[in-house]
């Protein structure tokens, strides 16, 4: 009986990478020995985005059917945009399975949540009693954010308990991110003429910001003024100087949230909101001194190996227009290198990515479709083929495959609002360090929109070729198409010593059709010829409209041919148009001489070896259209008659073609 490890779906905001990382980290320890395979489905969504990018990322939670998993944990402190909240919770609810809110009260769902009031109480106390502080600014987060008002009030109490206050005007609301926190402080300073004695800042990344703000106006950490953070992410350690701030224990909570999940699966009672400790870490920016854990590190080696790889996958991807190029591109590419992608990796497309309509209308912007195309699956470091297979199937193909328990990391590919498709990446958490994920989701989308480009730059292309060579009434080659398509098949059949067919066809007496009946009849008269031909001769058989209304057709033949039967269904057919459309001057009786010729290499081969024929569409006006044969007696049976000069003396064969088929061959 084939052993189904247990499920685990994890929803995740990949800005917020840091402490994602360290949180999956602790869930994987747990997981990996409980037997849980482990589902991460991460967008990067945020406030500051525009808003169909936030469609597009967003979308990657609607992949997952929760049905198939055994719980899942919500790390929605993490998610920047309400709707992210809102569907995660929905569809949580409705599936009824066990799930954990990471830093986030929702109705129902157990929580895990920081000490966020200890910790930034600690910090503050600090920088009043040991540094001085009389004057503190704080840069919030949004201000209706849980987390971020708990920092404040904390912040707010220990300023009151040592007969300070926080004025509202010393209170800097931000987004959590670090360069609309620079202009904001700028902005601040400009306005107050001057500095606090120190920036509170409500988490790491808005800190930094601080530090982009003080440095371009010539201010100097710690020296002019204190500088704080929250959340202890690894830049925190790198800042110059390093940062004070607060860290919480995220391995232990992603420890900690896999094991209430497992204790809820075993009926074990589990409560409603469970809290992990903070501490403060004094650093240099607080005007204390460097604590040995807290030595800078340095990943200049990791930034180039990112940029060589990135650039390996611009020049693999940039000249695809195919599903089959993409693959046999990416393909190519991890064959060389798959230092970071790891040893199992899927990259999946849309079937309709490949079919460019206007305005990408046939892209979906919810969810993804019944079936994806795997464009590129790594397996143990082995390219896997190019295939199609259900959306659902793919999620849990890798894991199928497995011995053991693994992590798999799924990202949204998208144009604006318009998906994609989506990427996993298994058994390779390193490509959280460092927001790797996040560049390189948006350096494959560039090379996504660049394949979407060829695409159309091809189609666009061949559009133009068929029009160049295409009638626009008749919807048959023009004289353009008949030299560069129908002589080359000739040519080829020449070659290859196999029999061709020719046949001149016109409308008889267009000119009159035109004057009394009106052009739009005589395009009629036109559009009608070529349906009924095109009905009746072999599919593969070339017509083109090489004059006004006259016609060259040529096939290969082959002995299921029958030239009498042929030219009945065409009369036949002709006589039926005739009556359905009421044409004015087609009439139902028609006419036909049984009569038809063939070429070989050299010689003529005639149905009536004494006749050379040329096929004539008469269309009279007022009386019966007859399709017939003019009869033209032939010096010889080899070509030297020049067929379809209707007696001229002219010869309206191409030259091309009499050489073809007689060498030396002058026509006339």
């Amino acid at each position: 009986m084939l052993h189904i490890r247990k499920r685990l779906a994890v929803f995740a905001n990949g800005w917020a990478i840091d402490y994602v990382q360290q949180f999956l980290t602790g869930v994987s320890e747990v997981a990996t020995v409980t037997d849980t395979d482990v589902f991460v489905f991460m967008d990067f969504s945020a406030k500051d985005e525009y808003t169909k990018i936030n469609i597009g990322e967003s979308n990657i939670f609607r992949l997952p059917n929760l049905k198939d998993f055994d719980f899942a944990i919500l790390m929605t402190n993490s998610f920047n945009l309400q709707e992210e909240t809102d569907y995660v919770y929905r569809s949580v609810m409705e599936s009824g399975i066990p799930a954990v809110s990471l830093e986030y009260v929702l109705n129902g769902i157990p929580s895990i949540l920081t000490d966020n009031y200890s910790g930034m109480q600690e910090l503050t106390r600090h920088l009043i009693l040991e540094h001085g502080v009389k004057h503190i600014v704080y840069v919030s987060g949004p201000e209706d954010h849980v987390e971020n008002t708990t920092r404040l009030q904390a912040v707010k109490n220990v300023a009151h308990e040592n007969g300070l206050r926080i004025q509202d005007e010393d209170i800097i609301f931000g987004r959590w991110s670090q360069d609309p926190t620079k202009t904001q402080v700028i902005k601040w300073v400009d306005e107050h003429g001057g500095l606090p004695d120190a920036f509170i800042c409500a988490n790491d990344l808005m800190a930094l910001g601080v530090y982009d703000a003080l440095e371009e106006l010539g201010y100097h950490v710690p020296d002019d003024v204190l500088v704080t953070g929250f959340d202890n992410i690894k830049v925190s350690r790198d800042m110059q100087p390093p940062l004070a701030t607060v860290s919480r224990d995220w391995h232990a909570m992603g420890q900690k949230a896999m094991q209430l999940l497992l204790d809820k699966t075993e009926g074990s009672d589990i409560p409603t909101a469970t809290v992990i400790p903070t501490n403060f870490i004094c650093r240099p920016s607080c005007g204390c001194a460097m604590p040995e854990e807290a030595k800078p590190s340095c990943r200049t080696g990791d930034a180039l190996r990112y940029d060589c790889h990135f650039r390996e996958i611009h020049w693999a991807v940039r000249g695809s227009d195919t599903a089959e190029t993409l693959y046999q591109n990416f393909k190519h590419l991890f064959q060389r290198s798959n230092w970071m992608e790891g040893n199992n990796f899927l990259l999946c497309l849309e079937k309709e990515f490949f079919r460019i309509q206007e305005r990408d209308v046939n892209l979906k912007t919810t969810g993804y479709s019944e079936n994806i195309d795997v464009i590129c699956a790594l397996n143990n470091g082995l390219a896997r083929p190019h295939q199609t297979i259900g959306c659902r199937d793919v999620i849990f193909r890798a894991a199928s495959t497995r011995p053991d328990p693994a992590m798999y990391i799924f990202v949204p590919l998208h144009n604006d609002e318009r998906s994609y498709g989506f990427a996993m990446f298994s058994r390779n958490i390193d490509v959280l360090e460092d927001h790797y994920l996040y560049i390189w989701t948006r350096q494959v989308n560039m090379c996504l929109e660049q394949v979407r480009r060829n695409i159309t730059i091809r189609e666009l292309t061949q559009k133009l070729t068929n029009l160049s060579v295409t009638d626009v009434l008749t919807g048959v080659y023009n004289r353009t198409g008949c030299e560069q398509i129908a002589y080359p098949m000739l040519e080829e059949a020449h070659r290859l010593g196999k029999t061709s067919v020719i046949m001149l066809a016109d409308i008889d007496r267009m000119k009159v059709i035109n004057d009394q009946y009106g052009h739009a009849n005589g395009d009629l008269a036109l559009r009608t010829a070529v349906s009924v031909l095109r009905s009746q001769l072999p599919s593969d058989w070339i017509i083109c409209r090489i004059g006004g209304d006259e016609f060259f057709i040529g096939g290969i033949w082959t002995e299921d041919i029958d030239p009498d039967r042929l030219i009945d269904n065409v009369t036949d057919k002709l006589a039926h148009e005739s009556k359905r459309l009421q044409l004015p001057f087609l009439a139902a009786g028609a006419r036909i001489e049984p009569c038809q010729f063939f070429f070989d290499r050299v010689e003529i081969f005639l149905h009536r070896s004494s006749e050379q024929l040329h096929l004539l569409l008469l269309l009279r006006p007022a009386q019966n259209l007859i399709l017939s044969f003019a009869q033209r007696r032939a010096h010889s049976r080899h070509f030297k008659f020049c067929f379809g000069c209707r007696g001229s003396g002219v010869c309206r064969l191409p030259a091309q073609l009499l050489q073809l088929f007689q060498p030396g061959l002058a026509p006339g």
